[in-house]
């Protein structure tokens, strides 16, 4: 099932476009100042990042939504960058029409050379 295929595809794909637009336009601002990394998210911001996530990634089972739960507590915690969620986020979307496993895969290699198990 491609994304353009899903029920509600017309409903979320131009929602998770305006998303991305506003968060890249919000992290280039951000990254002027060399606190930005460390800095909180706010809890609305949190909450974006979960909703591009599932809907983005389209997770399959209640374990791919749990795994994505535990990367937006992990981008809270300031243990994952949202900078390196978001770069890996944008990198699977471009991968296949179902992007989560790359995703998944992906971000978990990537944290790990960081040190961080997910």
């Amino acid at each position: 099932m491609r994304c353009n295929d899903h029920p509600l595809a017309s409903r979320y794909i131009p929602l998770v476009f305006c998303l991305l637009l506003l968060m890249g336009g919000y992290d280039t601002h951000l990254q002027t100042t060399a606190w930005a990394e460390v800095r909180p998210l706010s809890a609305n911001r949190l909450e974006e990042l979960r909703a591009l996530l599932k809907v983005g990634l389209l997770p399959a089972s209640p374990q791919q939504e749990a795994f994505l739960d535990r990367v937006v507590l992990f981008v809270a915690r300031g243990t994952l960058s949202l900078k390196m969620v978001e770069g890996t986020f944008v990198w699977a979307r471009k991968q296949a029409a179902w992007p989560y496993p790359y995703f998944e895969q992906a971000l978990r290699e990537r944290a790990k050379r960081a040190g961080v198990k997910i």
